[in-house]
């Protein structure tokens, strides 16, 4: 299936990844924010409001080894027809 979401989605998607693995590795805001090199106040504003640079954002998923993450940024690829898309995704799902 093919989603498309909004800006404000995808960053809503982030704070929520951000966040849950920031948990899970145990640690807090504070640390976290200073190990990614932007004062405690930048990070708390990107989860109150959703706005952050995107420096900031790589920056976060750096300290949380989500390298992989960011490949769909940097990565060059092909345009696509909406049918070639719809095919990958078939394929995907093995039907």
């Amino acid at each position: 299936m093919i989603e498309l979401n909004t800006p404000s989605e995808i960053l809503k998607m982030t704070i929520t990844k951000v966040e849950a693995v920031r948990k899970k590795k145990k640690i807090n805001q504070k640390d976290f924010a200073k190990k990614a090199g932007m004062p405690y106040g930048t990070y708390r504003a990107f989860i109150d409001t959703k706005i952050i640079s995107f420096e900031n954002i790589i920056s976060l998923y750096q300290v949380l080894g989500l390298y992989s993450d960011l490949d769909m940024f940097v990565s060059i690829n092909a345009t696509k027809t909406i049918q070639e898309l719809k095919d990958e995704d078939k394929a995907r799902r093995g039907q």
